[in-house]
């Protein structure tokens, strides 16, 4: 599967939000005396690094990074390892029943509840369905251009829309990117089967005195099937 992204934007902004919280404590008079004389306090960390508590709804918030260093595929394979995700069809794992579903591709169902029932979005934005299902196949986004994914746990039909109503999957590209990346993957099953290749090449530079901004990506991610042939488990069943 091929996947070609062009985004371009023209302006950009980046805004920083600090919060301090006053301590609640008894203190001797010396040290009220010493706390007067403070005149500015500087917050320079926090233990929360993720913002997903500030939404109105509850929100997972995972960088790319960590997905790809679960599994080094695809993201879409990294987010179908965490619970929720488990009754969805990716690349290596099939769960076609009928004739009504795609034969292929990477399709997330939040709490197994179905395809069509969790929405998509690429920076907010609903992505339109990819399938004749109503589906939308997680391989046609910008994975070399994702910087974080952002999941809606709960239902979140209110704010989003009836297509919410198990939950929002949200992919937030990284629209400031600068330079040259890419790389070269390949890999085999412990059974000497199911070879994937995987291609990425992704750049972006700004113009214009840093008032415009652009950056494409070109993928393409392969994997052989495997058939009952291809284990003694399975040829015992075809003899």
């Amino acid at each position: 599967m091929k996947t070609i992204t062009f985004v371009a934007s023209l302006l950009a902004g980046v805004s920083l939000i600090a919060v301090a919280a006053p301590a609640l404590a008894q203190s001797s008079p010396s040290q009220t005396a010493d706390a007067a004389d403070v005149e500015e306090v500087i917050v320079t960390g926090s233990r929360i690094v993720r913002d997903g508590f500030e939404a109105p709804t509850p929100v997972t918030t995972v960088t790319a990074d960590a997905l790809l260093a679960r599994a080094p595929s695809n993201i879409p394979d990294a987010l179908n390892q965490l619970p929720i995700f488990r009754g969805s069809q990716s690349n290596s794992r099939s769960v076609t029943w009928n004739a009504n579903s795609p034969n292929q591709g990477n399709y997330l169902n939040l709490r197994n509840l179905g395809t069509t029932r969790s929405l998509i979005l690429l920076d907010g934005v609903r992505v339109p369905p990819t399938s004749f299902a109503g589906g939308v196949d997680i391989n046609t986004l910008p994975q070399a251009l994702v910087q974080r994914v952002d999941v809606v746990t709960g239902g979140a039909s209110a704010a989003y829309g009836s297509d919410a109503m198990v939950g929002v999957v949200n992919f937030i590209l990284d629209k400031n990117f600068k330079g040259v990346k890419g790389g070269v993957q390949t890999g085999v099953s412990t059974y000497g089967d199911a070879n994937s290749y995987k291609a990425t090449l992704a750049a972006g530079m700004s113009f214009a005195g840093g008032r415009g901004h652009i950056e494409g990506s070109v993928e393409h991610f392969e994997s052989d099937p495997i058939r009952a042939s291809d284990r003694e488990n399975g040829r015992k069943f075809i003899q």
